[in-house]
C-alpha cells in the first residue's frame, strides 16, 4: 500500500495542493506566490519521506524544482517568471514532466521509467536486454505525451478544457494504458531472441506456452539446474494456463535435471532434445509422456529468433 502511494500518489499532492489554492485565489500574484511556497513546503517534506523509504524518484525531483523556481521568482518579484506561473500553470507542469522525462536519457541516467517498471516485473525480465530497450521507447512515448500536453495547455490558457481536461484525457488514456499495450506492439515489431540465461529461459516458457495445443492438459514439470546458473525452477499448467515459479515443486510430473548450458542450447536449437537425452546430457525421472509433449505445448512466439 506504501509503495503503490510513493509510486502513484505522493508526488502529486503538493501538485494538486497548488492548483486548489491558486484557483481559488484566481492565481492573483499574492495567491500564486502562498500556493507555491506552501507546495515547495509540502514537496519538500515528502522527498524527505520518500528517500527515507527508498522511494526518491525523477519526478520528485523536478516537481520540487519547479515549485523552488516559482517560489523564488515570485518572492523575489521576478514579473516575468512569476507571470508564467500566474497564466501559464498547467503548461509548466506538464513541461517540467516532459523535462524530467527527456533530460536524464540525455545526459546518460536511467530514464524516469525505469522507477516503475523495476516494481512491477519480476527480476528475471529486468536482466534481459528488451527491459532497457523498452523503458527507452516507453520514455520517449512519455515525453511526446508530456510535451502534447503542455502544448494543449499552453494554447488556451483560460479554457479548463485546454488546461486540464484534455491533457489529463491524455495523460491518462493513451498516457497510463501504454503500459499494457506498448511493450507487447514493441515486442511484435521487434521480436527478441530466445535468452541466453538459464533463469530467463525457463521462467519466461508461458510466453511461449500454447494454449490450444495444451488443452486440457495437466502437468508439473520441475528443472534442477546444475552448472554456473544452478538453480530450481517449474512450471504448472492447468485449465489452458501455464505459470512459472522458481523454486521445487512439491509434487512434480516430471523433474529434468540438466546442465544450464544443455538446455539453453536445446532451446535455442542449437541440440536436439532427444539426442542429448540419449548420449545423457540431461536426464529426466516421472512421466515421459509429459516430456513428449513439451514440444507441441511449449513453441518460441511467433517471429522469436531462434539459431539453428
Amino acid at each position: 500500500m506504501m509503495q503503490l502511494f510513493f509510486m502513484h500518489v505522493g508526488s502529486f499532492v503538493a501538485v494538486i495542493l497548488y492548483f486548489t489554492l491558486a484557483g481559488r485565489a484566481e492565481y492573483s500574484p499574492a495567491g500564486v506566490r502562498a500556493a507555491l511556497l506552501v507546495a515547495l513546503g509540502i514537496e519538500t517534506a515528502y522527498i524527505w519521506l520518500a528517500r527515507r523509504a527508498g522511494e526518491l524518484k525523477q519526478f520528485d525531483a523536478g516537481l520540487w524544482a519547479l515549485f523552488a523556481i516559482g517560489s523564488l521568482a515570485t518572492s523575489a518579484g521576478v514579473r516575468p517568471v512569476a507571470s508564467l506561473f500566474e497564466h501559464y500553470s498547467p503548461a509548466l507542469l506538464f513541461t517540467t514532466l516532459g523535462l524530467t522525462a527527456v533530460v536524464p536519457p540525455l545526459l546518460g541516467r536511467e530514464p524516469f521509467t525505469y522507477y516503475y517498471a523495476r516494481r512491477q516485473t519480476p527480476p528475471w525480465q529486468q536482466r534481459l536486454p528488451e527491459f532497457a530497450a523498452i523503458n527507452r521507447v516507453m520514455t520517449g512515448y512519455w515525453v511526446l505525451v508530456f510535451f502534447t500536453a503542455a502544448g494543449l495547455a499552453a494554447s488556451a490558457p483560460t479554457d479548463w478544457r485546454f488546461t486540464a481536461l484534455f491533457p489529463n484525457l491524455l495523460t491518462f488514456g493513451a498516457g497510463m494504458t501504454a503500459t499494457w499495450w506498448l511493450p507487447l506492439v514493441y515486442l511484435k515489431l521487434f521480436p527478441p531472441e530466445l535468452p541466453t540465461a538459464i533463469e530467463p529461459l525457463l521462467m519466461g516458457m508461458p510466453l511461449a506456452f500454447d494454449r490450444k495445443a495444451a488443452g486440457d492438459g495437466r502437468a508439473v514439470i520441475q528443472f534442477r539446474v546444475s552448472g554456473a546458473e544452478a538453480g530450481d525452477y517449474h512450471v504448472r499448467v492447468e485449465g489452458g494456463r501455464c505459470r512459472s515459479f522458481a523454486g521445487p515443486a512439491p509434487a512434480p510430473d516430471l523433474v529434468v535435471h540438466t546442465p544450464d548450458t544443455v538446455w539453453i542450447r536445446i532451446a535455442r536449437g542449437e541440440l536436439d532434445g532427444g539426442r542429448a537425452l540419449q548420449d545423457g546430457l540431461y536426464r529426466v525421472e516421472g512421466d515421459l509422456a509429459v516430456l513428449a509433449k513439451m514440444d507441441e505445448w511449449f513453441t518460441p512466439p511467433r517471429g522469436a529468433r531462434r539459431t539453428g
